[in-house]
C-alpha cells in the first residue's frame, strides 16, 4: 500500500511538473507571447537596412538604384545612351557613347562613376555602337 501510494505521489509529482513547464505569459492574441527577430535577412526580407542586398541577393529597391544609376550616367561626358540590366549583385550596363569621343575613355569613367557611387553592385560596362 505504501509503494502504490509512493507511486502514485511521484506519478502526481510529475504531471505537476512537467505542466508547469508549459507555462508562460499570454497575450490577447496568440495567448503566448512569441520573441520576434524581425525580418533578419532570411525569406527575402530585411528590415536592417533597405537598400543593402540581404542573404539571398535580393534587392529591395532595383528601380531606384537603375534611376539613380541614369543620373550619373547622364553626368558622363561622352554618354549618350545607356542600358542596364540587374542580375544580383550585378549590374550590366551597355553605354552608346556620343558622335566624336572615345569609347575607351568613356567606358573607364563610366565604370568609375557607377563603381564609386554603387558600391553594392559588381558592375560591368559594355560599349555599343
Amino acid at each position: 500500500m505504501l509503494s502504490q501510494r509512493m507511486m502514485l505521489g511521484t506519478l502526481v509529482l510529475g504531471a505537476v511538473i512537467s505542466l508547469a513547464g508549459c507555462a508562460g505569459n499570454k497575450d490577447a492574441t496568440n495567448n503566448y507571447n512569441a520573441k520576434s527577430y524581425g525580418h533578419d535577412g532570411y525569406m527575402g526580407l530585411s528590415n536592417s537596412n533597405p537598400h543593402l542586398p540581404n542573404r539571398n541577393g535580393q534587392f529591395l529597391n532595383q528601380d531606384s538604384d537603375g534611376d539613380f544609376a541614369q543620373q550619373k550616367l547622364k553626368q558622363v561626358p561622352g554618354v549618350d545612351k545607356a542600358r542596364i540590366v540587374f542580375q544580383a549583385p550585378d549590374m550590366f550596363v551597355t553605354v552608346t557613347p556620343k558622335k566624336g569621343y572615345d569609347s575607351a575613355q568613356v567606358k573607364a569613367k563610366a565604370l568609375a562613376a557607377l563603381r564609386s557611387n554603387m558600391p553594392r553592385y559588381n558592375v560591368h560596362v559594355n560599349m555599343s555602337r
